[in-house]
C-alpha cells in the first residue's frame, strides 16, 4: 500500500486489518461480559439461555470473524487476484459489528438485528470467497466454499429455532463448534507444516528433515474426526461416539507430532501454532470419555476446542499473519509470547473448572490478559502502513 493512500484506506487494504482488530476486541469485551453475567453483575437478555447466547458469540462471532480476516486476505494470495478491499470490506466489517451488538440488545428488535445481520455477514462472506475462488478457478480451495456454506445453513437453523428449545439451539452449536474444528483441519494442516519447514530450512540448517505433506493419513484422521463430529452433533451421548472420539484423538496427536514441533520450539510464532492443534486431540480424547460415561469431562472437552484450540490458534495465526502482510520480520515479540504463555496456561485452568470458580475467574482474567496484550502491541500495526523492506 502506498504511503500516499489515507490512514482509512490503509486499514481497509486488507481483510486481516480491521477484522483481526475487531476480534482482539470482542475476545474481551464478550468474555468480559460473560464473567459478569455469571457473577450477577450484568443482566443478558433472556429470550435464550445465557450460555446460548455466548457460545453463539464464540463460535459465530469472535471465530467467525477470525475466518473472515484470515480466508479474505489468504484467498488473495491463493488466486493472485486483488484482496477484497475498500467498500466490500468496509460494508463487511458494518455487518459483522451490526450483528455483535444486536445480540445484546433485550428487546425483539435488538434480536433482529441480530438475526439479520448474523445471516448477511455468512451470505457476504461466502460470496466473496466464492467469487475469488471461481473467477480464479482456483480448483484446490473450491473445498472453502462448503465449509463457508455450512456456517451459513449452521445459522439458518440457530436463528429458526423456537428459544424455548435449547436441545436444537445445542445442536447448532455443537455443529459450529466443528465447523471451527473443520476449518482449522483445512488451515492449520496446511499453514501448521509448511511454516514449521519454511523456518527449519533457514534457522536449522543443520537439521535435514522434510515434513509430510498432506497424504492418505491426514485424510483419515480428518474423515474419522469428520464422523465423530456428526456422531457427537447427533447422538453425543452414544458409546459409539465416544469411540470415534477417542479414535479421533489418537489420529490427530499422531498427525501432529509428525509435524515436529519440537525442532521449532525457539520460535513462539511457531510453538503457538503446535500448541494450538495440541488442544484438538486433548478436546477430542475428554469429549469421547464424556460420551462413554464421563459426564464431568464435557465441559473441559468443549473448552479444549474452543478456549484452547480455536483462542490460540486465532491469537496465533493473527500475529503470525499481521507480520508477514506488513512487511515486517517473522519474529515473536516479547509481550506476545508473554501472551502465548498466558492463554495456554489458561486453558489448562479452564480445564480444571470443575474444581472450583476460582480457576475459571482466572482463566478469565488470563484469556482477556492474552488479548489485551495483543491489542496493545498490534493495533499500530494493523492501522498503520506497510513497512519497507
Amino acid at each position: 500500500m502506498a504511503a500516499s493512500c489515507s490512514p482509512t484506506q490503509v486499514f481497509f487494504s486488507y481483510a486481516f486489518r480491521p477484522f483481526f482488530l475487531l476480534v482482539s476486541v470482542y475476545a474481551v469485551l464478550a468474555i468480559g461480559g460473560w464473567a459478569l453475567n455469571q457473577w450477577g453483575l450484568w443482566s443478558w437478555p433472556d429470550s435464550m439461555p445465557a450460555y446460548i447466547r455466548h457460545g453463539h458469540e464464540m463460535l459465530f462471532g469472535y471465530a467467525g470473524g477470525a475466518i473472515a480476516g484470515f480466508l479474505l486476505t489468504a484467498v488473495a494470495t491463493w488466486t493472485s487476484r486483488p484482496a477484497v478491499s475498500a467498500e466490500p470490506l468496509l460494508g463487511l466489517c458494518i455487518v459483522w459489528i451490526t450483528a455483535r451488538i444486536g445480540a445484546f440488545i433485550p428487546t425483539p428488535t435488538g434480536f433482529a438485528f441480530w438475526s439479520v445481520a448474523s445471516l448477511l455477514f455468512w451470505v457476504a462472506l461466502a460470496g466473496l470467497i466464492a467469487r475469488e475462488v471461481l473467477a480464479a478457478r482456483n480448483i484446490r480451495n473450491y473445498k472453502v466454499l462448503p465449509l463457508s456454506a455450512a456456517f451459513l445453513g449452521a445459522e439458518i437453523a440457530f436463528f429458526s429455532a423456537a428459544s424455548e428449545d435449547p436441545e436444537r439451539l445445542e445442536m447448532c452449536l455443537r455443529t459450529g463448534l466443528f465447523l471451527v474444528i473443520g476449518m482449522i483441519f483445512l488451515v492449520g494442516g496446511r499453514i501448521i507444516p509448511a511454516f514449521t519447514q519454511n523456518w527449519l530450512r533457514l534457522n536449522r540448517t543443520e537439521i535435514n528433515v522434510q515434513l509430510p505433506a498432506f497424504g492418505l493419513f491426514d485424510l483419515a484422521s480428518v474423515l474419522i474426526a469428520t464422523a465423530f463430529a456428526v456422531a457427537f452433533i447427533v447422538w453425543p451421548t452414544s458409546i459409539w461416539t465416544g469411540t470415534l472420539g477417542l479414535l479421533a484423538a489418537l489420529l490427530h496427536a499422531w498427525r501432529l507430532l509428525r509435524w515436529r514441533g519440537w525442532l521449532a520450539g525457539r520460535e513462539p510464532l511457531l510453538w503457538v501454532l503446535h500448541m494450538g492443534y495440541g488442544w484438538i486431540p486433548v478436546g477430542f480424547g475428554l469429549l469421547g470419555l464424556s460420551c462413554l460415561g464421563w459426564q464431568s469431562f464435557f465441559d473441559a472437552g468443549i473448552h479444549a476446542l474452543t478456549y484452547g484450540a480455536m483462542g490460540t490458534l486465532i491469537l496465533g495465526v493473527a500475529a503470525r499473519v499481521a507480520l508477514g502482510h506488513t512487511g515486517r520480520a517473522l519474529q515473536a515479540y516479547p509481550a506476545m509470547t508473554f501472551a502465548f504463555g498466558l492463554i495456554t496456561l489458561g486453558t489448562l485452568l479452564r480445564l480444571f473448572g470443575a474444581l472450583g470458580q476460582g480457576l475459571i475467574t482466572l482463566s478469565v482474567l488470563l484469556w482477556m490478559a492474552s488479548y489485551l496484550i495483543f491489542l496493545v502491541q498490534y493495533a499500530p500495526i494493523l492501522l498503520g502502513p506497510r513497512v519497507s523492506t
